[in-house]
């Protein structure tokens, strides 16, 4: 039987328990990456594992397109975000990890206050993410949303290259 971990810091009698678990993905490499790690440390600490997909407005050029162009748009995004989801549920499921809940939000105003609401609202303990996304954006050590999410996070935040 498995139970969770349990560590404590010597120095402040303080227990951490790692019982729900949140991976954003986007497809690009690394969030599938993170995901890898994410469904591990799930199998390892018997945690539930949530996985979102958060997608931000409309790309450059379909503003003033007709509704049935972006409809399309959104419905072939979701399409993508499921097939993400299924290859993250079969590592889930080669690991014996169960819980496993998956949500897409489309056409939001912020990627990173999307996460950081979900996470706090589901009582995430740690959410994993991949340091760079599909927009081509970079930072200096972080992609732009992982680095908005550790700075504003709730709770704590791994990285994944």
């Amino acid at each position: 039987m498995t139970t969770n971990a349990v560590m404590t810091d010597n120095n402040s009698n303080c227990s951490i328990q790692i019982r729900r678990i949140l991976v954003p993905i986007d497809g690009s490499k690394c969030s599938l990456n993170a995901a890898k790690y994410a469904v591990k440390l799930a199998k390892d600490e018997n945690a539930q594992l949530f996985c979102i997909h958060v997608g931000g407005g409309l790309p450059y050029g379909y503003e003033g397109a007709p509704p049935h162009v972006i409809d399309q748009y959104f419905n072939d995004l979701e399409e993508k975000a499921e097939t993400w989801f299924k290859e993250i549920k079969d590592m889930a499921r080669n690991e014996n990890v169960t819980e496993l809940k998956t949500e897409i939000f489309t056409d939001v105003k912020s990627v990173i206050e999307s996460i950081i609401d979900y996470a706090t609202s589901k009582g995430i303990d740690l959410i994993v993410i991949g340091t760079r996304g599909r927009t081509g954006l970079k930072r200096f050590l972080t992609g732009s949303v992982a680095n908005g999410v550790v700075q504003h996070a709730h709770c704590s935040v791994m990285i994944i290259r």
